[in-house]
């Protein structure tokens, strides 16, 4: 596995712009996240019990909290996202760009999703060599075959070489 390796830890101090820019992107997390957790504290006391509503809900919670992940990995190691966007065009064999639109989508969520797995893994203290080879190529045939990839209406709508999914 080519995964950056590990860099030493740095010294001295964070500039104004950079602390000021951290404070900034963790406070609007957070306040997302705030949101929609009254959200859903005011449909349950609403007495809201439609499967279809929490679904939505606890969608969007979760994929803020994906962003809280990797808003807080990201900057500790700021090449391992291009790191895994580079992985996962080498397991497509095609850039995302020179793929169409649903390729180059499914590419960028194959790399945020392997640059998670990455990080969970550093927090749980797996080493990047016990990383199988084959990880980004298994990332990002997850992506293609998760269900409900392809639903969204913008992605059916998409154009690529062979035209759209229906």
């Amino acid at each position: 596995m080519t995964e950056p390796s590990r860099q030493p830890r740095r010294e001295g101090n964070l500039s104004n712009k950079q602390v000021a820019l951290l404070v900034e992107l963790f406070n609007g997390q957070t306040n997302r996240i705030a949101d929609i957790t009254a959200m859903l504290v005011k449909y349950a006391q609403a007495g809201g019990k439609d499967w279809e509503t929490y679904e939505r809900i606890l969608d969007r919670l979760a994929r803020e909290g994906m962003k809280l992940i990797q808003y807080g990995r990201g900057p500790l190691q700021p090449g391992l996202e291009k790191a895994a966007r580079v992985q996962i065009e080498q397991a497509a064999g095609t850039t995302a760009r020179q793929g169409g639109m649903r390729e180059h989508l499914h590419q960028r969520a194959a790399a945020s999703l392997l640059a998670t797995v990455w990080f969970a893994g550093q927090h749980h203290l797996v080493e990047a060599d016990d990383w199988p080879d084959i990880l980004p190529a298994v990332v990002l045939g997850a992506v293609r075959q998760a269900p409900g990839i392809d639903d969204d209406p913008t992605m059916g709508n998409l154009c690529d070489t062979d035209g759209p999914r229906r």
